[in-house]
């Protein structure tokens, strides 16, 4: 049985008038009267009891109007749930975030934005890199994670924070005492490795294979957690490219972070399903987003 089908017959059952039930259903009398005729055919019965001066159910509609006027509403109330949760703010909104800077920024947009939509239920969480996309299976609405992060699937939010980067390695290794590496003075270390659960686009960035003229540049064990990252790097096991904010929030004596000129900065912004995206998404991505400008606009100033 059609949808169609279905409220035509319940909308000629409560008016017991076929004008009346087309008026409401915003189609012909006679497309009601077919929609009806039809359905008599599959069931095999006549549902109504036609005069010229009334319709009346027979003991088979009322039955099927007894049967169905349940489940409809149930389908109706599925149907607005899902319209409320996918353009309306009631319902939890999960925010992960990947290291201290991404951190602070989705904490400071979460004041204004619980202000704005109080019966949202908001929670902010960490999240690892090495989950990969296995993110919005675990849980998380949206992330915030440095780019690129490539895959179809996917909707990228605005650049939130611009960083250059920088080589976290020992204070031992002879490249510590430089003020600035250039690209080609990778091939000199070795970099720690991430397990494959990573997007590929991401580790091409990030862990390169190779400099700008070709020299490979050596790969190290794979690492789970920034924190295994760092305890590596001070014990001289590796290096890792980083934003330069890891020198503020990370900042370690056995570590230093060198600035690597000639680079691209790093970019960070919310990435999400496309097939997850709702009203909940977007304006937390508009208030981090606006949350970023301000700080960039304070720091220009100072």
């Amino acid at each position: 049985m059609e949808l169609y089908e279905i409220e035509g017959f319940l909308a000629v059952a409560e008016h017991l008038h076929f004008g009346r039930a087309a008026e409401q259903l915003h189609v012909s009398p006679s497309r009601v009267s077919q929609t009806i005729g039809q359905l008599e055919r599959r069931v095999g019965a006549q549902l109504f009891r036609r005069t010229t001066r009334r319709v009346a159910l027979t003991r088979i509609g009322e039955q099927l109007l007894s049967d169905l006027r349940p489940g409809h509403e149930q389908i109706q109330q599925a149907i607005r749930r899902a319209i409320g949760a996918g353009r309306g703010f009631a319902g939890t909104l999960t925010v992960g975030f990947i290291g201290a800077a991404a951190g602070q920024l989705c904490h400071a947009t979460a004041a204004s934005f619980r202000a704005d939509h109080p019966e949202t239920e908001l929670n902010i969480r960490d999240a690892q890199l090495t989950d990969g996309l296995r993110w919005f299976s675990s849980g998380f609405d949206m992330v915030l994670v440095s780019r690129p992060i490539e895959d179809p699937g996917l909707v990228h939010g605005p650049v939130l924070i611009t960083e250059p980067r920088v080589l976290a390695v020992s204070v031992t290794h002879p490249l510590a005492s430089r003020d600035k590496i250039e690209p080609e003075d990778l091939a000199a270390v070795t970099l720690l490795d991430v397990p494959d659960t990573v997007p590929r686009s991401w580790v091409e960035d990030h862990i390169p294979g190779e400099t700008p003229a070709g020299r490979p540049i050596p790969r190290g064990r794979i690492t789970h957690t920034f924190q295994e990252v760092l305890a590596s790097i001070g014990a001289g096991e590796g290096a890792f490219i980083c934003g330069a904010q890891v020198d503020r929030f990370y900042r370690r004596p056995d570590i230093a972070f060198v600035p690597i000129i000639e680079t691209p900065p790093m970019h960070w912004g919310f990435t999400w399903r496309a097939c997850d995206e709702t009203a909940r998404i977007r304006a937390f991505d508009a208030a981090a987003h606006a949350v970023a400008m301000g700080n960039i606009k304070r720091a220009n100033e100072m």
